[in-house]
Parts: structure tokens; sequence; C-alpha cells
């Protein structure tokens, strides 16, 4: 040290507010130290606590807390009991607002609780995560995405990934109805290879999440690892899962099955997945449930459009009260499907319109697959033009999306209404369109360049 350099002491830590709070509290109750310390600390621990010294473990924080009667979370971030319940009490409102299918109100709800003091963190969570979800009943699908891309890239940097799946789930779902099955597959993937590094494979939420990516793989076309991942995920939940993922499981099992024929089999998952939410009060995803398995009995060599009718009607009312803007537009797609096949084509057409209001204008798969079904309604009514152009435009948003196998079955069924029009070379245009949709492409050695051969390919396509 030199001359001109005075000596110095350790300055004194400024108290922190947990230990104002403290001693605050404790000269309210003229209490002593020692008094406050008895039973588990002693009274010098306490008065570095107070000073700033030393910052309490949760234990020594809960036992002061005890002693000076108050709430310990008071202490942690001083915020009154009562502002603390009434922001409690709130969030409870705004989770059953959206429980009971109002997602205006819900979503205005948890926007308001987003920051409020009264909630901690785990909380504050929870009502962004409820924020997104209410996007999402809404049919806001874009909102929804971009909360929950926010609160997965928080979870990604924490290392409980508990946390996480909820978050995973709901993006994974978001994306899929939105059409992104890559997106969608993508993050699911992430989060469950992340959830089974820490060893949480034997959970209810890495099941449900595992279901969620598994109809971003069937909407995508993979058939191979659409039938593996049902396989894995049936076996898991009848293993380890409650009745409400078991049903999960199975409903999505079906959908795989029905998508490679085997209605037979779909339909008894159907069953399976039916009784399984039926020990449970989960109104808007049994509804949902049985607005599928009507749309099951539509299929087959004897398709049951009165059963399926009968199914819709009495669904109708938890689906609109319950149900998300996605759930209701299924319903009135299903619905016009029935009443397609029933030849009631006026009430068919007004309730796939009534489908294509509730998505608005924004590419979705259901949207897609609803103006298909009324190319259907306008054909059978004599509207060929229009029918083509819906068609088209169905087939179309399907391969953008990349719905290759649904977008196959579009584009085949337009190519048919060309060949039954007579229009050969827009028949093969969409025929070829199919194919390229399940990448199947032309070899390049390949092709009808003889006029005798091309002669032939197109009469026979003319006859068929």
């Amino acid at each position: 040290m030199t001359e001109d350099q005075p000596a110095t002491v350790d300055e004194a830590p400024l108290p922190t507010p947990v230990g104002q709070r403290i001693r605050s509290r404790r000269l309210e109750l003229g209490l002593s130290q020692a008094e406050i310390a008895e039973g588990m600390l002693s009274p010098s621990y306490v008065s570095l606590v107070e000073s700033g010294r030393r910052q309490p473990a949760s234990s020594a924080l809960a036992h002061i807390a005890e002693r000076l009667r108050i709430d310990v979370e008071y202490l942690r971030d001083g915020v009154d009991a009562s502002v603390r319940t009434k922001a409690r009490l709130a969030l409870g409102r705004a989770e059953m607002a959206l429980r009971e299918g109002r997602a205006d109100e819900a979503y205005e709800q948890f926007t308001t609780l987003v920051g409020d003091p009264g909630l901690n963190d785990e909380q504050s969570r929870a009502a962004r995560l409820g924020r997104a979800l209410a996007r999402e009943r809404t049919g806001d699908l874009e909102g929804a995405i971009d909360i929950l891309s926010e609160l997965a890239d928080e979870a990604r940097q924490t290392p409980a990934v508990q946390s996480w799946l909820d978050v995973a789930i709901a993006l994974t779902r978001c994306y899929d109805r939105a059409g992104d099955f890559d997106m969608a597959i993508q993050i699911g993937e992430e989060a469950r290879r992340a959830a089974f590094d820490l060893g949480l494979e034997s959970t209810d939420e890495y099941i449900r999440l595992g279901c969620t990516i598994l109809g971003a793989y069937s909407g995508r076309g993979d058939v191979v690892r659409s039938k593996a991942l049902a396989a894995e995920l049936v076996s898991a939940a009848d293993r380890i899962g409650t009745p409400h993922t078991r049903g999960a499981a199975y409903w999505n099992a079906s959908l795989v099955a029905e998508s490679r024929g085997e209605l037979a089999l779909a339909l008894n998952l159907v069953d399976r997945a039916l009784a399984m939410f039926g020990e449970g009060d989960d109104v808007r995803n049994l509804a949902r449930l049985r607005v599928a398995h009507a749309g099951l009995l539509l299929h087959g060599s004897e398709p049951q459009a009165e059963r399926s009718l009968e199914i819709l009607d009495g669904v109708e009312e938890n689906i609109k009260r319950y149900g998300s803007a996605t759930d209701i537009a299924n319903f009135y797609s299903r619905r016009a499907q029935t009443l397609l096949q029933l030849a009631r084509l006026d009430e068919a057409r007004e309730s796939v319109e009534a489908s294509l209001r509730e998505l608005g204008d924004q590419p979705r798969v259901g949207g897609a697959i609803a103006r298909l079904t009324l190319a259907r309604i306008l054909r059978a009514q004599g509207e060929l033009d229009e029918s083509i152009r819906e068609a088209a435009l169905a087939a179309s948003m399907l391969e953008s999306m990349g719905a290759s196998r649904v977008a196959a079955a579009a584009w085949r069924e337009l190519a048919d209404l060309y060949r039954d029009l007579g229009r050969v070379n827009e028949a093969m245009s969409a025929y070829d369109s199919a194919l390229r949709s399940v990448r199947v492409v032309p070899y390049a050695g390949a092709s009808l360049v003889e006029d005798e051969q091309s002669g032939t390919a197109v009469s026979e396509l003319a006859g068929t």
C-alpha cells in the first residue's frame, strides 16, 4: 500500500428485501431475534439474514415465516397474501372459462393476468400457456404459435423438461393443424428426445406428446413410421397410461388404421377410445371422438350414413359449446359428408359452407378437405365447373402443406372427374400430380414418345 492510498474496510452489505421484511415484521410483533430463532435457528443467524449477510435456506425461511405468522411467499417477494389469493382465483376462473369453451373470455382473463405480481413463476407461465390455448380455440393458430414459441424457447433453457412437455404438445398440435407437418414433427421429436434423456418416458405427458406427433406423421403420409409409432404408443399407454391417455393412444392409432384402409381395426380402436374417455369428464374430447367415429361409419362397403348422422346430431350441442373453431368446422364438414351420402344436397352444401366460415381464409388441412367435400356436392348438383375449381384448389392447398397422402387422394378425385367429363389432358395432369404427391416420379428413361403408344394410352384412359 502506498502512502497516498487510504486504508479501507469492507463495506457492510445492504439489507436484502427479504431481510428488511423479516425485520419489519419482527419489530411490528415486538419479538426478539432469539424468539424468532427458537426451535431451529440461532439468534446470530437471524441477525445475519436481516442484515443481508446471509441468504436464508428454504427451510429456514419457512421457520421464520411460521414464527412471524406470515406467508412465506410474502417474505420472498413482498406480495401481500390478499393480492396473491386474488390472482390465483382469477387464474382459476380463466382456466374454467377455457374448459367451458368460452375462449374469447378466457383469452382476455389470461392476458390481464400476465405479469400479475400475485402469481409466482409457474402460475405466470400457466397464464401465458392458457392465453395461447385460448388463441388456438378461437382458430388463431398463428397467434397461438407465437406465444407458444416464446414459452418453448424459455423452456429449452431450463433443466426441468417436464414444463416443456405441455408447451411442446400444444405447439406440435398447432403446427399440425396449420398443415406444417415438418415443423410439428421437428418440435415434437425434439421434446420427446429431451424427455427420454431425463427418464420421463413412463409419464402420461410423454405418451400424449407421442400421440400428437403421430397425427403429424399420419398427415404427412409417413405410413410406415405412423404404424410403428401407433403400436408403440398403444403398448405404452396400456402399460402405464391413465384412461384418458389410453383413449388418446387408441384414437390416434385408429386414424392410422383408417389411412391404411383397415376400417375394422379403426372402428375397434375408436370403440376402445370411447370407453376410456367415457370414464372421465372431458366433454370436449369425447364429443370430438364421436365426430371421428361418425366419419368412420361413412367408409367401407356398407356405409352407415343414417347412424353417422344420428351420432353427429347427438354431439352438436357439446361441440358448439366446448369445441374450438377447428372442432366446430370439422363437425360441419363431417355432417356435410354424411348428408351428401344421404343425397340431401342442399343441407350438405349449407353445412360445408358453415365449416369454411368457421375456418376463415387461413390455409388449413381441414379447410382443404371441406373444399373437396364442397366439390363433391357441387358435382352432384351438376355444377361441374365450380366443382372442378374447388377440387383443384383443395388439392393444391393440401400439396402445398405437405399433406401428401390426402393430397394424392384429392388429385385422384379431380382426375376422375376430368376423366368422366372426357377432358383427358387435364385428367392425365391430375393423375401425375397424385403420383408426385406420394413421391412417385416418372422414370427418366421412360416416355411414351411414339404416336401409336400415346394413342393407345389415351384411348385406354378415356374408356376407363
